[in-house]
């Protein structure tokens, strides 16, 4: 198959992957690097852009991702399709969108229940003496004002300008890998696995 028709292929899974929860590429595993330790958690595909190479999620700004991308704005996602045996590593760029009107637009259109992952009284990772869930003490069907605003506060859009995609498809008769590059020469180049 051409790459480029492969390149397709997998850019219509990501556009899917958005608007499914059952799809394998709706949660994505996104790396940033703290002090040369590379730290690692899941994180949902919230939006796809073919024509700029970009994904983007959704985060608290109080989490430590934010810190690291603050420090280091170099990320690495993956990806992988089990039923199709693909693994997408995606290198490239964050870049955070704290407060604009989009990001008032997508807080506005976001369920109740999703709003208050962003309303909890502690920074995600603070340490606790004890468990306690990091919630409001509402509930999502009594939201007020001074919540909303508070939520909004906190959270945040993180989008990843690609700098490269590594695609690599398991077959037990020779597994196939493309490096595809995004910059002013954009180019795919087969590679060993």
């Amino acid at each position: 198959m051409e790459p480029s028709k492969i390149l397709k292929i997998e850019y219509d899974e990501l556009h899917n992957a958005i608007a499914n929860g059952r799809h394998e590429y709706h949660c994505f595993y996104l790396a940033t690097v703290n002090l040369k330790i590379p730290r690692l958690r899941t994180v949902v595909l919230r939006s796809f852009d073919k024509d700029k190479n970009s994904i983007s999620f959704h985060t608290d700004l109080r989490s430590k991702k934010i810190k690291e991308i603050k420090i280091n704005k170099n990320i690495s996602a993956l990806f992988y399709d089990k039923k199709r045996k693909v693994q997408i590593r995606m290198n490239g760029k964050a870049v955070l969108n704290e407060d604009s009107n989009r990001l008032k637009s997508i807080w506005a259109t976001m369920k109740p229940e999703s709003k208050l992952c962003y309303m909890g009284p502690f920074p995600p990772g603070e340490i606790l003496d004890h468990f306690r869930p990091n919630l409001p003490n509402h509930s999502a069907q009594n939201i007020t004002a001074k919540n909303n605003k508070k939520g909004y506060e906190n959270f945040c859009k993180v989008t990843v300008y690609l700098d490269e995609l590594d695609w690599l498809q398991l077959d037990y008769r020779g597994h196939k890998r493309i490096l595809f590059t995004f910059d002013k020469n954009s180019k795919h180049t087969w590679i060993a696995s």
